[in-house]
């Protein structure tokens, strides 16, 4: 339970920079996030979400939020973050806020 993987790694997030530069599916996510950002708070928000729109809704935004979370929380990561990794994430959360907040 918790949290079992973060994208502390510049490969990593740039693999999840890649995922969430389209719309993602809860399927989807649920797939292809396991290792990259794997944490159960975030998984259950992804379920709850194709709950109630079904699995054709796009769940970046939750991808954000738990990454953001994770970022503001460096410093009680297990290991230490990749500053090129934590760059690009910071960006990966800018982009998706920008996404989702109106102008």
């Amino acid at each position: 339970m918790g949290t079992w993987a973060l994208p502390q790694t510049a490969k990593q997030a740039k693999e999840l920079q890649k995922l969430v530069a389209k719309p993602l599916s809860p399927k989807i996510a649920e797939e292809k996030l396991y290792n990259l950002l794997g944490d159960d708070d975030l998984f259950d928000l992804i379920s709850a979400e194709e709950e109630k729109f079904g699995n054709d809704c796009d769940v970046r935004i939750l991808v954000e939020s738990s990454l953001s979370k994770f970022l503001n929380d460096k410093e009680n990561a297990v290991k230490p973050w990749d500053k090129e990794a934590y760059k690009i994430c910071q960006n990966i959360c800018k982009s998706l806020e920008e996404l989702y907040i109106p102008y």
